[in-house]
């Protein structure tokens, strides 16, 4: 069975510093990240797919 695609919001600017600043939200209304540089999205987007933060245990899975 595939796991249910999530949609993220990602929002990227560039800071006073000039290093490039992301935040990212879902979709359906989950809490924002802030991530002080992309190498820190990445480390978090890695570890979500490694972990499974995608799938939500509590729907159910099948034919509804």
């Amino acid at each position: 069975m595939r796991p249910k695609a999530m949609t993220l919001i990602v929002r990227m600017w560039q800071g006073p510093d000039g290093t490039v600043k992301a935040s990212v939200k879902g979709a359906e209304g989950n809490e924002t990240r802030h991530f002080p540089d992309l190498a820190s999205l990445l480390h978090y987007l890695e570890q979500a797919q490694e972990k499974g933060f995608w799938v939500k245990p509590s729907e159910p899975s099948g034919l509804r």
